[in-house]
C-alpha cells in the first residue's frame, strides 16, 4: 500500500466515517473511493485537497509523508456566513493572534512538534488533560514533586483498597464480554447525517482549484 493510500485510510478512521460515507463526503462513487484507499487508482488534485482539508495537514504532508493519529486534527466546521474578524494584535513568538469581537478561540501552531502536542492533548479525555496541564505546570516551574504522567495515571486505577488490579482488570474483560452482542451496533441515521453535513461543510468551504 502507498503512503497516499495509507493517508487516506487514516484520515477516514481518524474521522469515524465508513467508507461509504467516506465516498459520500467528498462525492465520489462508492467503488471509486475504495480503490484510493486501495492505492488502485489516483485520486484528482480536487479530491486531494479535501482530504488534506478534512485530516487538517498540508497536501505535501498527505502525498509524501506517512502520517500518524498523531498528525491528524479534524478542523472545526466554519459556518459560511461568519465574516472574517479584524485583527487586533499578532505576536508570532507566543503564538497569539487577537481578534476584535471573534466568534470562537482559535490557537496557532509555530511549527509541527507544537501541532503535535495540541493534537495529542485534544484526543485526552478530561482528566488526563487536567494531570496533563498539572504536571507541565509544575516541571516548567522546577519542582521536583511532580511524578511523571504514567505514574499519575495508574495512581488513579489503582486508588480503591482490596483486590489487586490485575483481578479487577479480568472481572472487568469479563463482564465487556458478556455485555456484548453480535452483529454491527446501531446507527443512529440522524446523527450520522449530521456529522456528514458538517464534514461536508468542510469541503465546500475549499476555493475553487483550477489546475494549468
Amino acid at each position: 500500500m502507498s503512503v497516499l493510500a495509507k493517508n487516506i485510510r487514516l484520515i477516514r478512521k481518524e474521522l469515524r466515517c465508513t467508507q461509504s460515507v467516506m465516498a459520500d463526503i467528498l462525492k465520489v462513487g462508492f467503488r471509486t473511493y475504495v480503490r484510493y484507499e486501495a492505492g488502485e487508482r489516483d485520486a484528482p488534485v480536487s479530491v486531494l485537497v479535501k482530504l488534506s482539508r478534512l485530516g487538517n495537514i498540508s497536501l505535501e504532508q498527505l502525498l509524501t509523508q506517512e502520517v500518524g493519529s498523531h498528525d491528524i486534527s479534524p478542523v472545526p466546521v466554519i459556518s459560511k456566513v461568519e465574516a472574517t474578524p479584524e485583527t487586533k494584535l499578532v505576536n508570532f513568538r507566543k503564538g497569539e493572534i487577537a481578534f476584535r469581537k471573534p466568534a470562537r478561540q482559535e490557537l496557532m501552531t509555530i511549527d509541527s512538534s507544537e501541532k503535535r502536542l495540541l493534537t495529542l492533548f485534544r484526543k485526552m479525555d478530561v482528566d488526563l488533560q487536567k494531570v496533563c496541564v498539572e504536571s507541565i505546570q509544575e516541571t516548567v516551574k522546577g519542582g521536583s514533586s511532580a511524578p511523571p504522567l504514567r505514574s499519575l495515571r495508574i495512581g488513579v486505577v489503582n486508588k480503591r483498597p482490596g483486590r489487586p488490579a490485575s483481578s479487577r482488570v479480568a472481572k472487568t474483560k469479563v463482564s465487556i464480554k458478556k455485555k456484548g452482542r453480535p452483529g454491527r451496533k446501531k446507527i443512529n441515521k440522524k446523527l450520522l447525517k449530521e456529522k456528514i453535513d458538517r464534514l461536508k461543510m468542510i469541503t465546500e468551504s475549499i476555493s475553487k482549484i483550477t489546475v494549468k
